[in-house]
C-alpha cells in the first residue's frame, strides 16, 4: 500500500491527529481497498425548473428564546399556505445580518421552498436584530441546539431539521452538531472551518491569522464597521503592521474585547478547548462537507468527513457522511477559472441539486440516487476531471518522500533538489536570514488561489527546491506532510512551507501550504523553546491537495520564516507570550539535508489506475 515503511504512515496519522482505533468494523476497510477510484467521473445534470409557480412568503423577526433569557431574531421563508401544515426545515445561523443573508442565496432557498421545505434564517447572538453579546465560536454550540429543538416544536415544523451555510455559517453547523440536539437530522456545511481554533483559524500552529483581523475590524460589534463586508483583503491595512499584535484593533481604530482576550491565552489551554466543536463521539448527524482546494478554511471539510467516519456516534452517521473537493477557493462552484487557471466546463457544477438530494434522502426519508452514489468526490486539478471514491484519504495512496537536496551547482541564486533519493553524504546546510522588520509583503486575497509564486521565489529569505522535469504524469491527491530538520540562533521562530506545480513558461502555481511556530513542534498545550543553532525535527502537515503535475512540468518547495500579511511575524524574542512581544530580533536559519538530517515532503501518490 506504501512505499514508506509503517513508522511513516504512523507518524502521518499523528500529525493529522487520526486515531488509532475507530468503530468502522475491520471488514468494511478491508473492502474499501478493493474498491477502484471512478475517474472522469460526471455529476448528473441539473433539475429541471418546475413549472409550477409558487409564491414565496418571509415572515421576519420572530424571537427564538435560548435557555438564558436571550432572544434571538429568526426570518422565515415558506411557501403561502405552508405555515398552516408540518414540513422539514432548513436552519441557517447567520452572523453577517439575515437580512443579506436571504439576498445572497434567495435562488438557493427558493429550490428550497419549491421542494416542500421551510428555510429559517437566524442573526445568532449579538449580532444584527438578536439580543445578547457576539463572542465568536464560543456561543455557538448552546444557541444552535435550543435554536434547532424550538424549530422542532413549531406547528409548521414536521420534526426534521437540517442546516445549510458557507463559512462561519457552516461552523455554526458543526457547532449544533457537537450538542447531539434529538431533531438535527442533516447538515451541509461548505467551506466551514476545522473543530480546533489552532488548526486553521484564527490560529495555525501557534501562527496568528493576522488577516482575520480585518475580518475582525469589519464585523465591528453588532454590526458592520465598512461599507462594503465583501471587499476585506483586497488590499493592505496599516494596521496589519501592529507590534504586538494583539493591539491590532486599536491600531485600527477599533475596540474589540473579544480580540484581547484571545491574544491573552498564548497555548492551547482550557480557554481555547472550550471553544472547539472536536466532539464527534457525540455526533450523530449525516453531513456533506463541501469545500474547494484553494479554500482559506480547506481543511475542515475533509478533517471533518474523517472525524466522522472513525468517530462518529452511530453506524448511520459514519455511513451518512458526504465530501465534495472541487476546483475552488472561498466562494465555492462559481467560476471554471482560479488565477487565470482554467479548470474545463466541469468545474462548476450543479451542485445545489446534490444538496436538494441530501436533504431529501435525510429529511424526507426518499430512497433516491444519493445512496448508490460515492461518498467522496474530488475534483483533480491538471487532469481537470472528477473522480469519485468512498474514502479520504484514498486507500490507494501511496505515501512518498520528496527530499531536499542541496543544488547541483556552487550559483547562490540556484535552487536546492527535490530528489526522489535521500542524501547519502554529508550536504552543506541552507541558510538565510529572516529580519522580522524586512519580511516581503505577501497580500492575500479571499478569492485566491494557483496564485503565480515567481515573486516570491525571488525574494531575499525565501528557499527554493526543484525537481527534475517530470515525464509523465504525476497524481498527487491527499494530505502532504513536511518533515523539516533545521535551525534557528533564535529561541523561536516560524517555518512556512509552500508546495507549488512550476510550469513550463516558468510560473509557479501555488497548491498548499504549512506553518508551524517552533516552540508548538511538540504539543500545541505545551510550548518548548529552541536551543540556538541546534538542528532540530519540525513536522507538520501542509494540508492538502488535489493535482496532476503534467509532463515538462516540476514540482516545488519554498521554505520561509514569514508569510506576512496572511499571517503575524514571529519576532523571534521566544517571550512568555508571542502576541504580545515588542523587541524583533534578526534569525539566522539553516535547512539541513545530510543522512540523519534529512528533510523532506511527504506526498500523496496516486498510483496510475490504467
Amino acid at each position: 500500500m506504501c512505499r514508506q515503511d509503517a513508522n511513516v504512515l504512523r507518524v502521518f496519522r499523528q500529525v493529522l491527529g487520526v486515531p488509532k482505533s475507530s468503530p468502522r468494523r475491520m471488514n468494511e476497510v478491508e473492502e474499501a481497498v478493493e474498491r477502484r477510484i471512478i475517474r472522469g467521473f460526471r455529476w448528473p445534470a441539473a433539475s429541471p425548473q418546475s413549472s409550477e409557480t409558487v409564491t414565496i412568503r418571509t415572515v421576519h423577526n420572530l424571537r427564538v428564546p435560548m435557555r438564558d433569557g436571550v432572544e434571538l431574531a429568526a426570518d422565515l421563508i415558506c411557501a403561502d399556505g405552508a405555515l398552516g401544515r408540518a414540513s422539514p426545515a432548513i436552519l441557517i445561523r447567520t452572523p453577517y445580518d439575515k437580512t443579506n443573508q436571504r439576498s445572497w442565496s434567495a435562488e438557493f432557498y427558493r429550490k428550497l421552498v419549491e421542494n416542500g421545505y421551510v428555510v429559517i434564517v437566524v442573526d445568532v447572538r449579538g449580532r444584527f436584530n438578536s439580543g445578547g453579546k457576539f463572542k465568536p465560536y464560543f456561543n455557538e454550540a448552546i444557541d444552535g441546539y435550543d435554536t434547532i429543538e424550538w424549530i422542532a416544536r413549531q406547528e409548521w415544523c414536521d420534526g426534521n431539521v437540517g442546516m445549510h451555510g458557507t463559512s462561519y455559517v457552516g461552523q455554526t453547523q458543526w457547532y449544533a452538531a457537537s450538542e447531539a440536539p434529538p431533531h438535527l437530522r442533516a447538515i451541509v456545511p461548505i467551506v466551514s472551518p476545522p473543530g480546533s481554533l489552532w488548526r486553521n483559524e484564527p490560529i495555525f500552529n501557534g501562527a496568528l491569522l493576522i488577516s482575520f483581523g480585518e475580518w475582525a475590524v469589519g464585523m465591528g460589534d453588532r454590526s458592520w464597521q465598512v461599507t462594503d463586508f465583501s471587499e476585506i483583503w483586497s488590499q493592505q491595512q496599516e494596521y496589519f503592521e501592529a507590534i504586538p499584535s494583539s493591539c491590532l484593533p486599536e491600531m485600527a481604530g477599533a475596540s474589540i474585547d473579544w480580540w484581547r482576550e484571545w491574544l491573552e491565552h498564548p497555548t492551547y489551554d482550557g480557554f481555547w478547548a472550550a471553544g472547539s466543536y472536536e466532539r464527534y463521539e457525540r455526533m450523530a448527524v449525516p453531513a456533506l462537507s463541501i469545500t474547494g482546494w484553494w479554500d482559506m478554511n480547506f481543511p475542515g471539510s475533509p478533517l471533518n468527513f474523517e472525524r466522522m467516519r472513525d468517530q462518529g456516534l452511530t453506524e448511520s452517521a459514519r455511513r451518512g457522511q458526504r465530501l465534495v473537493i472541487g476546483p475552488w477557493a472561498h466562494r465555492v462552484n462559481k467560476t471554471t477559472t482560479l488565477s487565470g487557471l482554467d479548470f474545463g466546463p466541469s468545474a462548476v457544477v450543479s451542485l445545489d441539486d446534490y444538496i436538494l438530494q441530501f436533504y431529501d434522502h435525510w429529511l424526507k426519508g426518499k430512497q433516491n440516487q444519493l445512496s448508490k452514489e460515492s461518498l467522496v468526490r474530488v475534483f483533480v486539478a491538471g487532469a481537470n476531471e472528477w473522480w469519485a471514491m468512498d474514502d479520504w484519504p484514498l486507500v490507494t495512496t501511496e505515501y512518498t518522500s520528496l527530499y531536499l537536496r542541496a543544488p547541483q551547482n556552487d550559483d547562490a541564486r540556484s535552487d536546492g533538489q527535490l530528489s526522489w533519493s535521500p542524501p547519502t553524504s554529508a550536504e552543506e546546510a541552507d541558510s538565510y536570514v529572516y529580519d522580522p522588520r524586512e519580511s516581503p509583503r505577501m497580500l492575500w486575497r479571499l478569492e485566491a488561489g494557483p496564485v503565480d509564486d515567481r515573486a516570491i521565489r525571488g525574494c531575499e529569505g525565501v528557499l527554493c527546491y526543484t525537481s527534475e522535469v517530470l515525464t509523465a504524469p504525476l497524481d498527487v491527491v491527499g494530505w502532504v506532510t513536511m518533515r523539516l530538520y533545521a535551525s534557528s540562533s533564535a529561541r523561536d521562530t516560524d517555518w512556512h512551507v509552500r508546495l507549488v506545480d512550476l510550469y513550463p513558461d516558468g510560473s509557479a502555481r501555488f497548491l498548499t501550504r504549512g506553518v508551524l511556530r517552533a516552540r508548538y513542534r511538540d504539543s500545541l498545550a505545551s510550548p518548548r523553546l529552541l536551543e540556538p543553532h541546534e538542528p532540530t525535527l519540525f513536522e507538520f502537515s501542509m494540508d492538502a491537495t488535489g493535482n496532476r503535475f503534467l509532463p515538462g512540468h516540476r514540482i516545488g518547495i519554498e521554505v520561509m520564516s514569514s508569510w506576512f500579511t496572511q499571517y503575524d511575524r514571529n519576532l523571534n524574542g521566544g517571550t512568555a507570550n508571542p502576541f504580545q512581544e515588542t523587541e524583533p530580533i534578526v534569525a539566522h536559519q539553516r535547512v539541513f539535508h545530510q543522512p540523519g538530517l534529512e528533510s523532506c515532503v511527504i506526498l500523496p501518490i496516486i498510483p496510475s489506475q490504467h
